[in-house]
């Protein structure tokens, strides 16, 4: 045995010093009566105080000395050689993402995954060293290279549950980051497995190897995983998706409401692995509409999902065209869009349009405002060079997200022009002749297209409308996106022209203030729930709304995962190193202390 704080055992002192007291008189008052015969406990319990005679056997003072030795003991911190298998520097990395907040084992998976991690911390050795690392939709190092039992039992219990993904990638980053070159070093990651896929190259492994330690048993769970609402010529209905991925048949409440108060409650059933679809009213005066169902499950967060029915603000927009049906139709598919379609003939130059998108004509001046430039005539100040052949088409950065869920593998372009000389901005799709699309983000964001789109086939892909939305949606963002998002993901946030201030209340009431001199992000959307935005403009405030919610299958499926591919370990693999490791028992010795002062309390109480 060790002890680890050998000096406090100093504290033995209060041993003799608790006999000492019982040898002491106590003082009295003065008191005449009538005859000693009536108090005989009073005349023994003087006797048993005068001083240096002989010792008499009490409970009081038996058990008060136990409670000091005991403590006197705790004090001392012993603890308990043990041979542990762990690695000089010991990586944990625990899984705090949605899933792990499944009630499949109690408490949670977090907390079972704490408590093995917490054995882990108990059989560090004296020159061990562990670094804890929560995975999170950001990976954050929580206890930092340490050997002190304390400090990271205490990083370890201050971990707390988030309501995003688990980013793996970044984890594995950081942690091999912190990795000394030649250090001897082993990662434990605690999952359910339900983990983002790995982003991040690991083509030359990792300095250390990894293992994989499983946490949750059940995939049983009930969960709401869409909600939209759709306006119609005459009403606004809400579809809402649920379904149950379990392998047992449920049935539960649902309950539907909108910002005024309830609207429906009705029985759902569903088989083993069931999804419905149910079609809800949308009252014309809700701003927001919410499904809550009392499922009674191992899963809460998608239990209740949110949905903004109130309409976005639109936006007046110009396209101005000798005819292009495949423009028009892309634009159109912005429901927020007020379109107006004219010829070059007809165009003046207006202010009052908060877009315009120029098809193969070039105004004398160019709008102060987002626009977007298609096959500019020859001799305008954005034209190109001259005409050449293209070949393949590609994307000048694969993961730029203006090109997200647009695909160029079978696009095909004719001819365009030679863009290589142009200062307009970044190529966005380019080819190995020249650059085919470039934006910019200043005075504007604004768009380029150096070539006719009738000269190729993109707009008979899917990945053009696609590419429409995404660049109008850059370019001009709604000041409030009415859609829901996940967890931790970034909202984009136009305050309106003269704005005075911009505030975003979160559903738990607490207040972000944003500039409202230009776009910004708000990214503080860890719960979930409606948030709105408050923004004054010339003393009136106006307030729009978003959603944050679960929406994830694979969360929601919770089923864990019995095996998961890692990146594999660039160092020999080495078997674990057993060492002599430390299990601190004075936990255990305070708990008996504190018995035995409840045993003191009581036996004084009962006179003994």
């Amino acid at each position: 045995m060790t002890f680890l704080a050998p000096l406090a055992a100093a504290l033995a002192i209060t041993l003799p010093a608790i006999v000492a007291l019982y040898f002491l008189r106590i003082r009295r008052p003065t008191r005449i009566v009538p005859a000693l015969d009536l108090w005989p406990d009073q005349i023994r319990d003087r006797q048993a105080n005068v001083p240096w005679q002989r010792l008499r056997f009490s409970w009081l003072l038996l058990l008060q000395l136990l409670v000091a030795a005991v403590l006197v003991a705790a004090a001392v911190q012993p603890a308990l050689s043990a041979s542990a298998s762990l690695a000089p520097h010991t990586i944990v990395l625990i899984d705090a993402s949605a899933s792990m907040q499944a009630k499949d084992v109690e408490p949670s998976r977090l907390d079972e995954a704490k408590r093995q991690v917490g054995a882990m911390i108990d059989q560090l050795g004296p020159q061990d060293r562990m670094t804890l690392i929560a995975v999170q939709s950001t990976a954050r190092i929580v206890g930092s290279g340490s050997g002190d039992h304390d400090a990271l039992h205490r990083a370890l219990n201050a971990i707390a549950p988030a309501n995003g993904p688990a980013d793996l990638s970044a984890a594995l980053s950081l942690a091999s980051g912190i990795v000394r070159a030649g250090e001897e070093s082993r990662a434990y990651l605690f999952s359910d497995g339900i983990l983002e896929p790995l982003r991040t190259s690991f083509a030359n492994g990792l300095p250390f190897p990894i293992e994989y330690r499983r946490v949750g048993v059940s995939g049983e769970n009930v969960g709401l995983t869409s909600l939209v609402v759709r306006a119609g010529a005459q009403s606004r209905a809400a579809y809402l998706r649920v379904h149950n991925f379990g392998q047992q048949p449920r049935s539960f409440t649902l309950e539907w409401r909108s910002d005024a108060g309830l609207i429906d409650v009705r029985s759902v059933s569903l088989a083993a692995g069931q999804a419905e679809d149910l079609a809800l009213p949308v009252p014309d005066a809700a701003n927001t509409v919410t499904a809550r169902i009392e499922a009674k499950d191992n899963f809460r967060l998608d239990d209740s999902v949110t949905a903004v029915a109130r309409a976005p603000r639109a936006f007046h927009v110009l396209l101005v065209t000798p005819g292009n049906v495949f423009l028009e139709q892309a634009l159109r598919l912005r429901t927020d869009f007020q379109l107006d379609v004219i010829a070059p003939a007809a165009y003046r130059s207006s202010t009052s349009y908060a877009m315009t998108v120029f098809d193969r004509y070039s105004p004398s001046a160019m709008p102060d405002a987002p626009f977007v430039m298609v096959d500019p005539p020859a001799g305008s100040p954005l034209a190109g060079g001259a005409q050449v052949g293209i070949g393949r088409v590609r994307a000048s950065d694969a993961g730029d997200p203006l090109l997200n869920n647009v695909s160029l593998q079978d696009v095909h372009i004719a001819k365009s022009q030679d863009m290589r000389a142009s200062t307009f901005g970044r190529a966005l799709i380019t080819s190995l002749q020249t650059p085919l699309v470039l934006v910019r983000d200043a005075p504007f964001r604004q768009v380029l297209v150096g070539f006719d789109i009738h000269d190729s086939d993109l707009p008979l892909r899917i990945g053009f409308p696609v590419l429409m939305q995404n660049l109008s949606e850059w370019m001009l963002p709604p000041s409030v996106p009415s859609r829901s998002f996940h967890p931790d993901e970034t909202v984009t946030i136009v305050p309106e022209n003269g704005a005075k201030t911009v505030t975003v209340v979160r559903p738990d009431g607490s207040r972000r203030q944003l500039a409202t001199g230009s776009i910004a992000t708000f990214a503080d959307t860890d719960l979930l729930g409606v948030y709105m935005v408050e923004q004054t403009v010339s003393g009136n405030t106006d307030r729009s709304w978003f959603a944050v919610n679960l929406f994830s299958d694979t969360t929601s499926q919770l089923v864990p995962v019995d095996r998961l591919a890692l990146p594999p370990s660039k160092v020999f693999s080495t078997a674990q190193t057993n060492h002599r490791g430390l299990i601190q028992v004075w936990p255990w010795i305070a708990l008996l202390a504190l018995v035995l002062v409840l045993a003191e309390w009581l036996a004084f109480h009962r006179g003994l």
